[in-house]
């Protein structure tokens, strides 16, 4: 899996680097659930489609169908958790070295 904060330099042991590899691994679990929602409300969308029997997306019964408007509903938080958890990620990157190396290296760590 790539680093999806950009290239920053991290000393590896501490905590924000965990905090790191533990965001990016929820950024991409997110990103799979949102797939997956995706192919879920076209799934009940083409149920609506065939309780009604019509062909045409923007039937007003099938935007109208309760379980249609339930899968959509679905979509707006998870939608906002992979954006809040790509901001939790850009956060912990910062764009910049890890702050541990710049201590380490001010009180001469032998260990980067």
């Amino acid at each position: 899996m790539g680093r999806l904060a950009g290239t920053f330099r991290a000393c590896g042991g501490c905590g924000l680097g965990r905090a790191r590899r533990h965001l990016e691994r929820a950024v991409a679990e997110l990103a799979e659930a949102r797939v997956a929602w995706g192919c879920w409300a076209d799934d009940v969308r083409q149920l609506a489609e065939q309780h009604f029997g019509v062909a045409d997306f923007g039937d007003h019964r099938v935007l109208d169908d309760p379980g249609y408007w339930q899968a959509l509903d679905v979509g707006g938080p998870v939608g906002e958790a992979v954006r809040v958890a790509g901001m939790a990620l850009r956060a912990a990157g910062g764009g910049g070295d890890c702050p541990c190396l710049a201590v380490k290296a001010r009180i001469g760590s032998p260990h980067p």
